[in-house]
């Protein structure tokens, strides 16, 4: 008996209509008698409901697991014109569900029974995109809590009831489930309208309520987002749009249902967010940052010559670059900023690292500005350190800087990272001084070498007196405390002299240059072609 000849037999005699009375016969005959622990058994006559027609099918069915009613079953179907199963046949069903099983098990996630993510899209792209249809997005709320207080086997046990419960809530269903990673799941309902939808993401939430954690009720929480699927739209857009919605319901509490819709702002710029955050991690991922250097400018005499700040950009596909401007919200959001700092990182070593003898000789310096999360994870700086010693680079060649809002953020933190690099060598720079509430807090608590005073003071410098006495004020305390001060933004002849006249010891701006690719800055310092700096940052 070839079961798969059989039920295509049926699709292609009554199409559409044989499939949908199919499914509610397994969904309203067959499972229920599976859960009630029938084995397999041979069905020449049902009904849906008590005063209903006789469906028009003969069926063997058979459990795939007598234990586990709800890992499925397998069913051979026949018209009723045809002859009607012998008992032998339940002999051969059964014989061949360890085969069909085994089949399975590659496309069913053995732990929850849902079905893997690539046997999802699979099932997806067979059925009839014309019906309604619409996704659901679910994510468990603050795993990592439930990892830290019960422990990691506890966090994977609720995983698991997570997995189960979803796939209960989807059997009556004409519906596809699927465990997409981690504590995320996804669904896709059929023929159910969004406000259907929204109420089983709402039953969803309460059954996972309910589940126990570690011998006891622990409050756990689940977070959703709906979408409708348009007909012929990719379910790669609906999935985005779900998961969207389901972050502005954790950012709106927690333990919430979010149908996304085009008018709501909130979701509307948390959709661009994700999409930029993805474009950075694809930009990371393929290698298309590239470092450019831009002069500062010695103002005083005695103050050395050659220092540079190093920038990451983007790289076009049209060869063109991009400020990294437009990615920073959305990458500070979604913790990709330390992931970026590495990479910075080990970019501008292992350029500057071959060339360091020649560049130390000329006084050179450069400097990069790191991010509030990277100064806030412990084990950056040991990452940091480690690349400079692995590359044997003069520690004075690369400084670092934070804006002072991230060392407001978290002082001890930043103050951490100070105390690391000292230890072997680096120095570390405040940058954007003034914009902070308590600057002169930051000043007496960071030991650091130079402050970079904030372009807003600086632009106006020409037209505003206060502005003028503010710099005035910042200088005189620098000198003080013996610290470099560097004035950014300098954008003409005017500004570069007053800033000059006011005792600032650099400058930086586009009067003294743009920023150019770093392989160029280095090949003009040591009057080499450009070839030799790219070799050296091949390496």
């Amino acid at each position: 008996m070839n079961v798969a000849a059989i039920t295509e037999r049926i699709h292609s005699r009554r199409a559409s209509v044989a499939a949908g009375t199919l499914g509610a016969i397994v969904r309203e005959v067959f499972a229920p008698l599976l859960r009630d622990g029938a084995g397999a058994r041979i069905l020449h006559r049902a009904r849906l409901q008590p005063e209903a027609p006789v469906l028009n099918f003969r069926v063997a069915i058979a459990p795939l697991d007598r234990a586990d009613p709800g890992a499925g079953l397998i069913a051979a179907v026949r018209d009723p014109d045809q002859a009607p199963f012998a008992s032998d046949a339940l002999t051969r069903l059964s014989a061949a569900v360890p085969r069909i099983a085994h089949a399975l098990a590659a496309r069913i996630e053995p732990d929850t029974g849902l079905l893997r993510w690539s046997a999802f899209e699979d099932e997806l792209s067979r059925r009839d995109r014309s019906r309604i249809a619409s996704l659901v997005y679910g994510n468990l709320d603050q795993m990592h809590l439930v990892n830290e207080i019960a422990g990691f086997e506890a966090g994977d046990r609720l995983i698991r009831h997570a997995g189960r419960a979803w796939r209960r809530q989807l059997a009556s269903l004409d519906a596809l489930g699927t465990h997409l990673s981690g504590d995320r799941f996804v669904a896709v309902l059929f023929g159910q309208t969004l406000n259907h939808t929204r109420t089983w993401a709402e039953r969803m939430r309460d059954a996972i309520a309910e589940i126990p954690i570690g011998g006891r009720h622990r409050g756990i929480s689940a977070s959703f987002g709906v979408v409708s699927i348009p007909t012929g739209q990719s379910c790669q857009h609906a999935l985005a749009a779900a998961e969207t919605a389901c972050r502005v319901a954790k950012e709106r509490g927690r333990n919430r249902v979010e149908v996304y819709e085009d008018g709501d702002n909130t979701i509307i710029r948390r959709h661009v967010a994700v999409r930029e955050s993805d474009a950075l991690a694809e930009t990371l991922d393929g290698d298309r940052l590239v470092l450019y250097a831009q002069p500062i400018q010695a103002l005083t005499p005695g103050a050395a010559p050659h220092h540079y700040e190093i920038l990451a950009r983007v790289q076009c596909a049209e060869g063109d670059t991009m400020s990294l401007s437009s990615f920073l919200d959305a990458a500070e959001r979604y913790q990709l900023l330390e992931r970026l700092d590495r990479w910075v990182v080990s970019r501008a070593v292992g350029m500057l690292a071959p060339v360091a003898a020649a560049l130390s000789a000329l006084g050179a310096n450069f400097a990069l500005n790191l991010t509030g999360q990277s100064l806030s994870q412990p084990e950056f700086a040991d990452f940091v350190r480690t690349e400079i010693k692995r590359h044997a680079l003069p520690p004075r060649l690369l400084d670092f800087e934070f804006t002072e809002i991230a060392a407001a953020r978290n002082l001890n933190a930043t103050r951490r990272f100070i105390e690391r690099m000292a230890e072997i060598g680096s120095r570390v720079a405040l940058d954007d001084f003034g914009t902070g509430v308590s600057s002169l807090v930051h000043l007496k608590d960071l030991e650091v070498f130079r402050i970079k005073i904030d372009g807003k003071f600086v632009r106006d410098v020409q037209q505003s007196a206060r502005s003028q006495a503010l710099i005035r004020a910042i200088v005189q305390i620098a000198e003080e405390l013996g610290l470099e001060t560097v004035a950014e933004f300098v954008e003409d002849a005017a500004i570069a002299e007053r800033i000059r006249a006011l005792g600032v010891h650099y400058a930086q701006g586009y009067f003294y240059g743009h920023a150019q690719l770093l392989e160029d800055t280095l090949a003009q310092l040591l009057g080499a072609p450009p070839a030799l700096a790219t070799a050296a940052g091949a390496g």
